[in-house]
């Protein structure tokens, strides 16, 4: 299968994502949003598409004119029917597209905080394997309403909106499971966090570091999601 990546920063790349898609033998091909002249590739040229996250808002296109390109490209990839899995930013992208709100969330939610999963979104067959709920990384500020006819894919103490599934080949995740370890002392590292304090839903750079054995759990989610992806492009998983 062939899939294609959005990336918006060079540190957040694709990470779990791209290690399992190399393993299966699919191809991952990238437009990086953060170089001069980005290209979109042509529909034809991809099966699925992967959409990262990043630190900027989707309501940021004055400083980002980039964005309304890649609008306008995720919302020719949706009317396609491409199979699409977008995490945190990606995820409020193609939430928005879908005629969702995108808005500060309550708090900030960064730190390894427990999402449990739906139960209607659990008898989806893009998160067949899930558990009813998992310990995983968020690093993010704004957050999203379910988008009109999605199903909300779970919750945290954080943020009540943790991802929707839209269709039978359509998921945005707000947390991360794509991010290995090497990529959390990165982004730590460039948001300064070593002097970030704790707050109810913010951890601190120790606390994030005592949990970094928690990526696992994200990485087992993620592999599940994709697999499942690939079933459905390939017509071997029954619609919802």
């Amino acid at each position: 299968m062939r899939w294609h990546c959005l990336q918006h920063m060079p540190d957040e790349g694709p990470g779990h994502a791209a290690d399992w898609l190399a393993a299966h033998g699919h191809s991952l091909t990238f437009t990086r949003l953060f170089e001069a002249n980005p290209a979109f590739p042509a529909l034809a040229e991809f099966d699925g598409l992967l959409i990262l996250g990043g630190a900027m808002s989707v309501h940021d296109e004055a400083k980002f004119p980039w964005l309304r390109e890649e609008k306008a490209f995720i919302k020719e990839v949706l009317r396609a029917g491409k199979v699409t899995l977008a995490i945190c930013l990606g995820a409020q992208l193609v939430a928005q597209e879908l005629g969702a709100e995108v808005r500060p969330n309550a708090e900030p939610e960064i730190g390894f905080w427990t999402v449990r999963f739906s139960a209607k979104a659990l008898e989806h067959p893009l998160l067949r394997g899930w558990p009813e709920k998992a310990g995983v990384l968020h690093w993010h500020v704004d957050t999203f309403t379910v988008p009109p006819g999605a199903i909300r894919v779970g919750m945290s103490a954080g943020c009540a909106t943790q991802g929707f599934v839209w269709g039978d080949g359509i998921i945005g995740l707000q947390f991360h499971p794509e991010f290995t370890v090497e990529m959390v002392e990165k982004l730590m590292q460039f948001e300064n966090h070593e002097a970030a304090e704790e707050q109810e839903f913010v951890q601190t750079a120790e606390q994030i570091r005592a949990k970094l054995k928690s990526v696992w759990k994200g990485r087992k989610l993620l592999e599940s999601l994709l697999a499942n992806l690939v079933a459905v492009h390939e017509g071997e998983l029954l619609s919802f």
